[in-house]
């Protein structure tokens, strides 16, 4: 008896190898997967810009990155932030504020200009234009809804922008790949049969647009999400967001598609050595445990040789007896 759907995803015939430099920007869903691979020691470009949810500021955000031009701050309940960007983002002085945008959206260009790889997760087609200065912004910051026009993004608005940015991106860095994944949360302030329909905008313009360029990718978190892990106890207490167990399944699934064999290999040895590090014995002190140190300790050396393990072998170091 089967209680699930299970779909195969075709392997990527281009694939996210140890040595590649990895750049993300989008959605709340786009760091649970940089945290992934962060903790599995691919070299990634940490910017630090917070989460973007809408096609027309993510790309606006990193068009701007490669020209370094910068956003303009406002003054909102005493503080400066951008209209621009998530109120992560934010100082007490108009100063403060340029001086810290200013150094995340370098970091970003750095990581635009030196990447192999950029991650880009679209959460919504829902935009707000701000009335005041008639542009449409990528945060509201908690600002009264009279204050805006609510608009939903059409799939010939997205892949118009994507078509300036792609021009863009190939002159900055030939080298990079782009790729897209649609978040699995679930805006439910839009309501859910709009999330629907801009979950659809969003899946309409990326299926276009990775037909369309060849240094495009995709990869189904959305329809993983949606449809294998379907059952709410893959979820938060608040329903939306994808909770651990989910996040694992669905790098897992992310690995086995995007990992070439030497690569995939090298993680699954590195995810045990992580595991052996993080073992805690009844008795630290007792000979049998201070031996499994001193064997951990040199398997962390021996791949140490091939990623940045400097961390671990202090770790280990200190736990000698």
């Amino acid at each position: 008896m089967k209680f699930k759907l299970e779909f195969d995803i075709a392997k990527s015939d281009t694939y996210i190898k140890y040595g590649h430099t990895i750049t993300s920007l989008g959605s709340c869903f786009s760091d649970n997967m940089i945290q992934k691979v962060l903790k599995y020691k691919f070299s990634v470009i940490d910017h630090k810009l917070g989460s973007l949810y809408n096609p027309h500021s993510i790309f606006n955000c990193i068009k701007k990155a490669v020209k370094k031009t910068y956003f303009k701050s406002v003054l909102i309940d005493g503080m400066y932030m951008s209209f621009d960007l998530h109120s992560d983002t934010r100082a007490n002085s108009k100063k403060e504020f340029n001086f810290l945008s200013e150094s995340k959206m370098n970091i970003l260009n750095k990581g635009l200009k030196e990447s192999e790889w950029l991650m880009i997760t679209l959460g919504t087609a829902w935009s707000y234009t701000y009335l005041n200065s008639n542009k449409m912004v990528a945060n509201c910051h908690k600002l009264p809804q009279k204050y805006f026009k609510k608009k939903l993004l059409s799939v010939e608005f997205i892949l118009e922008e994507f078509e300036e940015l792609y021009a863009l991106l190939t002159q900055f860095n030939p080298k990079l790949k782009i790729l897209f994944t649609i978040s699995p949360v679930r805006h439910i302030q839009d309501g859910l049969p709009e999330n629907t329909i801009s979950k659809s905008i969003l899946h309409l313009a990326v299926h276009d647009i990775i037909k369309k360029y060849n240094q495009c990718y995709y990869f189904p978190a959305y329809e993983i999400m949606i449809d294998e892990l379907r059952d709410y106890r893959f979820y938060k207490t608040d329903l939306i967001h994808p909770n651990e167990l989910a996040i694992d399944y669905i790098w897992s699934r992310f690995t086995n598609t995007f990992f070439d064999k030497t690569t995939l290999e090298f993680y699954k040895e590195l995810k045990i050595l992580f595991k052996s590090i993080e073992h805690k014995p009844f008795n630290p002190n007792s000979d049998k445990h201070q031996i499994f140190i001193r064997e951990t300790l040199s398997k962390t050396k021996a791949l140490s040789n091939i990623i940045d393990l400097d961390k671990e072998v202090e770790l280990l170091l200190k736990l000698i007896k």
